[in-house]
């Protein structure tokens, strides 16, 4: 028997992931203003973004928080969506710094269509979609 029989899963009611920034404004603009994502906690130095019902990106300035912002972004943010071609004109449209662009050619041959950008704090975010779950 695996430890994960053993103990049981036990109940997670929603989840954050961190981003570290040494100034808020531009990233508190993306993810609430250009994104559209709803801000759902404020106590200046830390934020969350509601994404999903359950999941939040917080963003923290590096002064209070618990690690420093860094050059190096180890850190994807990553949502599905059954709308990647609206969500992709729309980033396109507010001018969002697009890495990878969205390719509807390649849909039906690709297992996920996606596209990829940057925040400004260098982080990458994503938008795909499954096409196919093999």
């Amino acid at each position: 028997m695996d430890t994960q029989e053993k103990v049981g899963t036990l109940p997670v009611d929603a989840q954050v992931t961190f981003l570290y920034y040494k100034d808020l404004a531009a990233p508190e603009r993306f993810y609430g203003e250009q994104l559209g994502f709803e801000k759902t906690f404020d106590k200046g130095w830390v934020k969350f973004f509601r994404i999903t019902d359950h999941s939040y990106v917080g963003l923290v300035d590096e002064a209070k928080g618990h690690h420093k912002a860094s050059d190096a972004k180890a850190v994807m943010v990553s949502m599905e969506t059954p709308e990647l071609e609206a969500w992709y004109e729309r980033m396109k449209e507010s001018g969002a710094e697009i890495v990878v662009h969205y390719d509807p050619a390649k849909a039906a041959e690709q297992m996920v269509s996606t596209f990829l950008m940057r925040d400004p704090g260098g982080y990458s975010v994503e938008f795909f979609r499954f096409n196919k779950r093999d």
